[in-house]
Order: C-alpha cells, then sequence, then structure tokens
C-alpha cells in the first residue's frame, strides 16, 4: 500500500509538473517585455491560484489572489481579488464577473462582456517567438526546427532553476575562480555555501583559494579567501545589503574581456589580455533592483593594495614566450565608495537584436595612503608610439593624490535595419572626472581583442609601457594606461542563409527532408572602431601624454558562438598590417 501510495504521488507531481513547464516555456519564448515576463514567470512560480485547460469561476465564488491559467478557456462568472495572467488561451470576463487587478493573456484574447469589469489594465499578445541570430523560429514550425529544440531544453533547466530557487540548502563547493592568468595560474575555490528558505534568503558563502602557481603545498600565505554575507528583502530579491572580507588577484579592466575568453587565451595559447594586482581587505554594499532591467548598487570597500609580478604558469601552446610584465601599482591602504546603476532593455542578454543597454559607475577614496613603489635600472621596453625623450634610470617612489573621481559609462544600442540583419552602437569613456592624475590601478588602456583589435594589447595606454624597471627582483612596468579614455564602435551584423539537402524543399509534409537537411546560418560582421587616451600627470619619460585619435576596421564571421575576425589598423604609428583573432560570441 505504501509502495503504491509513493507511485501514485509521482505520477501525480510529474502529471502537474508539464502544465508548469509548458507555461513557464511559452513566456519565455514569446518576445514580452523583460518587466512584464518577470512578473508573469513569478506569478506560475509563486502563490497564484494556477489552473489547466477549460475553468470556470462561478457566480458568487470569491477566488482571494492572483489567478494563474493555462490553456483555457477561462471563464470568469464570479470574482477574483487579484491579477489574471493567461497562457495559451482565451479570459471571457462574463456579465457579473470581476477583477479587482488586471488581466494579461499571451496566446489569446480578453473578451469583456457588457456587465463584466475588470479594475485594472486588459493586456493580449501573440505567440511572437524571441528573436534569436542562429534560430530561424519564424520559417518553421518549433517543432520541427532543431535549434528551438535547444532553446526549449535550456529554458526548462531555467525553469525548474526558478522553482528551486526560493528553497533553501547548504552546500559544499568546489569551482574554478574567476580566470586563468599569469600572475595566480588556476584559482581554484573551495568552501561552504548556505542559503535559507523562503523569498528573502541569507545567503553566505566562505570560500579558500587556492592558486595552481603556488603548488601543491597549502601555504596559507601564498593563499586567497573571500567570504560574503548578503541578505534579501522585499520579495523576489529586489532588495539586497551585505558585506564581505576578501583576498583576491583582481585584474584591471574587467570590462574588455569576459572571464572564459581571457582564461582561455592564457590557458591554450598563453596570451593574458588582462592585468592585475593584489586586493584584500573587507566591504559594506547594499543593491536594489525594483525589475529585472535596472540594478543600483553602492558599496563602501577598505582595501590593501600590493604590485604582482607575472610568474610562469602553464599553456599548451605558449611558443617559448615569456608571459607579459605586468604594471606596477600604488601601493598601501585606501578607502572608496562607489555606486553604480544598470539599465538593460535588450530583448536577449546573450545575443540582443534590439534595445539599448546602460551602465554608470563612479568611485572616490575617501582616505588612505598609496605609494607608487621605486623602480630602478629602467630601460626601453618598446619602440615608444608616444614618448620622445630619454628613459631616466631610476623611477622615484611618488606618493599618490587620492583627492579624485572616477567614472565609467557604457552605453550600447542594438537596432534591427532590415531581415535579420542589424546596426549596433557602442560608446565607453572614463577616468578622471576633475583632470587629475590616477595611481596606476584606477588608470584605463585600450588595444587588443575587446577594444581596438587592430592595434597590438594596451597599446593606447599613454606611455606606460615604454619602459621597464626593477622592484624587488621583477620587473614592472610603471604605469598601467590613460587618466581617461574614449571608445566608440560600430558594426553592422548580417545572415548568410546556406541550405544543403536532398529533394525539393517545398516537400513540406515529408518528415524525411528534415534529416538529411543541413542548415548553416552564419552570421556576417563589419565593423569600425575609434579610440583616444589623456594623461595628466607630469610623464616619468617626457613626452605628450595624449594618444590621440586611432581607428581601425575590419571583418568577421561567427557560427553559433564562435568568431574569426580580421582587423586592419588606419592610422598610427604602427605596420598597416591585419591582425586576425578568435572570439567566443558578440563583440559587446
Amino acid at each position: 500500500m505504501g509502495m503504491t501510495m509513493r507511485l501514485l504521488s509521482a505520477l501525480l507531481l510529474v502529471a502537474m509538473a508539464g502544465p508548469a513547464l509548458a507555461q513557464e516555456q511559452e513566456i519565455r519564448s514569446a518576445n514580452l517585455p523583460r518587466e512584464l515576463e518577470w512578473r508573469l514567470l513569478r506569478m506560475y512560480d509563486g502563490d497564484a491560484r494556477r489552473v489547466n485547460g477549460e475553468t470556470a469561476i462561478p457566480r458568487l465564488e470569491v477566488v482571494s489572489g492572483d489567478l494563474a491559467a493555462y490553456g483555457g478557456p477561462l471563464r470568469i462568472a464570479g470574482r477574483v481579488m487579484g491579477d489574471v495572467a493567461m497562457v495559451a488561451g482565451d479570459v471571457f470576463i462574463e456579465p457579473g464577473g470581476s477583477v479587482t487587478g488586471s488581466v494579461t493573456v499571451v496566446g489569446g484574447q480578453v473578451r469583456l462582456a457588457d456587465g463584466g469589469r475588470v479594475a485594472g489594465t486588459i493586456t493580449s499578445y501573440a505567440m511572437t517567438p524571441r528573436r534569436r541570430s542562429d534560430v530561424r523560429i519564424a520559417e518553421r514550425e518549433t517543432e520541427r526546427d532543431r535549434d528551438d529544440d535547444r532553446d526549449r531544453d535550456d529554458d526548462w533547466w531555467e525553469a525548474r532553476r526558478e522553482r528551486w530557487r526560493d528553497r533553501g540548502y547548504a552546500r559544499l563547493t568546489l569551482r574554478a575562480g574567476s580566470s586563468y592568468n599569469r600572475v595566480e595560474g588556476l584559482p581554484v575555490m573551495f568552501g561552504p555555501i548556505i542559503q535559507t528558505a523562503g523569498p528573502n534568503p541569507l545567503r553566505v558563502e566562505a570560500l579558500v583559494i587556492w592558486r595552481s602557481e603556488s603548488g601543491a603545498d597549502l601555504d596559507t600565505d601564498r593563499m586567497g579567501y573571500q567570504a560574503t554575507l548578503e541578505q534579501f528583502l522585499g520579495g523576489n530579491r529586489a532588495i539586497s545589503f551585505g558585506g564581505s572580507v576578501f583576498s583576491l588577484v583582481d585584474p584591471l579592466d574587467r570590462w574588455q574581456v569576459d572571464d572564459l575568453e581571457a582564461s582561455l587565451a592564457a590557458a591554450v595559447f598563453g596570451v593574458d589580455f588582462r592585468d592585475y594586482f593584489d586586493r584584500t581587505g573587507w566591504s559594506a554594499f547594499a543593491s536594489v533592483r525594483p525589475t529585472r532591467a535596472l540594478d543600483a548598487r553602492v558599496e563602501y570597500r577598505s582595501e590593501e593594495h600590493g604590485a604582482l609580478a607575472a610568474a610562469d604558469p602553464w599553456s599548451l601552446f605558449d611558443g617559448g614566450e615569456p608571459w607579459r610584465l605586468q604594471p606596477i601599482v600604488a601601493e598601501g591602504d585606501v578607502q572608496t565608495l562607489g555606486g553604480s546603476l544598470t539599465l538593460d532593455l535588450r530583448d536577449d542578454d546573450d545575443d540582443p537584436a534590439r534595445g539599448w543597454f546602460a551602465r554608470v559607475a563612479v568611485e572616490r577614496p575617501v582616505g588612505g595612503s598609496l605609494i607608487r613603489p621605486d623602480l630602478v635600472a629602467v630601460t626601453p621596453h618598446r619602440a615608444p608610439l608616444f614618448i620622445d625623450q630619454p628613459v631616466p634610470p631610476v623611477v622615484s617612489a611618488t606618493p599618490m593624490n587620492l583627492d579624485f573621481t572616477t567614472a565609467l559609462v557604457d552605453i550600447r544600442r542594438y537596432t534591427p535595419v532590415g531581415y535579420r540583419s542589424q546596426l549596433n552602437l557602442r560608446a565607453v569613456g572614463g577616468g578622471s572626472l576633475s583632470s587629475e592624475a590616477l595611481p596606476p590601478q584606477f588608470q584605463h588602456a585600450l588595444g587588443g581583442l575587446g577594444t581596438l583589435p587592430g592595434f597590438d594589447t594596451f597599446l593606447v595606454d599613454c606611455g606606460a609601457r615604454s619602459a621597464a624597471g626593477s622592484h624587488e627582483g621583477s620587473r614592472f612596468f610603471p604605469a598601467y594606461g590613460c587618466d581617461r579614455f574614449a571608445l566608440g564602435q560600430a558594426e553592422y551584423r548580417g545572415t548568410l542563409s546556406l541550405d544543403f539537402g536532398i529533394g525539393d524543399p517545398d516537400w513540406d509534409d515529408d518528415d524525411w527532408w528534415d534529416d538529411v537537411r543541413v542548415d548553416l546560418s552564419p552570421t556576417w560582421v563589419v565593423f569600425f572602431d575609434a579610440g583616444r587616451g589623456w594623461g595628466f600627470d607630469e610623464p616619468a619619460f617626457g613626452g605628450d601624454r595624449d594618444t590621440g585619435m586611432l581607428y581601425d576596421a575590419g571583418i568577421g564571421f561567427l557560427i553559433g558562438d564562435v568568431g574569426i575576425y580580421g582587423a586592419l589598423p588606419l592610422n598610427g604609428d604602427v605596420e598597416q598590417e591585419p591582425r586576425f583573432f578568435i572570439r567566443l560570441g558578440r563583440r559587446f
């Protein structure tokens, strides 16, 4: 008897899960505004009463709270004390029926009879698929498109994650850190993660970081750590506050390339697209996310900064070339207050076809003392592009002025301009707001994969890498980059439709056609970039710290998430030769 009851219970849960997953899949596949999609998913996954198939709310019946329906039709002759949502069906508000909130229908219609009443808004959306550059959703039925099958699988897993998100858990984790790099090799993080149940959970992480460059000896002095406590408030995790303690190897200019690209380039080809410094200290933060598209955060940090020399981690194809030197950073303690505001109105986070993205971040020191260490035995490192005076043999230790404010602004616009083609624009700028020279760890540099790919990595650095010197037995560049920069990027994207198969593609009623047909739709891109940097301090090597405006242009092809590009510098004192590179996904 016990086994039979458990079996029946399992079958009942499976039967109930099917329609719920279908609702979430259809909501996610429809081209809905981001805030509406988020609200509907929370209704179907929250406390709303859910009904499937033909349903009637008879006269005199009162439904307390929201009502989420699927398949329809839904006939309301009674009273619903909340919002009504319907997926793939119609809603009929019959005479005497009422809804105190709003009625939203995806894939159906709302019919309001005389004597029916809806206090809020009435909105209906067609089942318009979300646009993706690599899926021909509009050309063929969803069930007959293999790429859509993959998307449905992704939506299914995302739906499961949403359903389990508000349940508490405690687990031990072992995972790779942010990126493989030439300073610490592979950072491996391990430790407990605890999260309480409910819509306002408390999350605790306490992770130790082992760095592969430290070797098999677990020397605690060469290990890092990161512990975070975060409390969510407001339901739906709309508000949070917390604090953290940390000892990290952190990249400068993280925005230029993502962690995966940086890791693969370093581990496979022995090329590191970032520079790094040591951060140890604590922080307190608060964030607000009133909608899915808007995110605001403020944070206070008290840190010790230190310079890190390049090590010698393993790479698969290093070519025998040594790793690029690290820049020296100003060392000491600093307290900063910063904030950021992000507005994301794109229709897709990973492969947007339309919409705006904007992010503004501001940071200001409020205390501390930083000193740029001295460098001895300074010698020219490469042909100086912006420096025209002799290099001094010694750069003395220099106290840094902390009376400055920095900002970073990133604005993007994605615009469809034709059938499966786009014009995308991006403007990025940042640095010192008051024409004050910055410590190296607050500077910026352009050039290379994520900014001006026609030029060498960090070529636009206001002369920071024109020389190198020694500090405590290791060689460093005397700075990281410019005190202010501006970057503009534009690209036009189109799609090539290439079909290979046997038979007549008009025979849509023959299933065997899909089994022998190969559909390739690579994306082609033409792009143009322009960037410039400024420096405000007295240059250690003389010369003008203004780099002037530099331009490049190029073309690329993407198949899936892999893109092969070529870029050509259009000016500057460099060889006018094309540079080829590979990217995993879009340029921006």
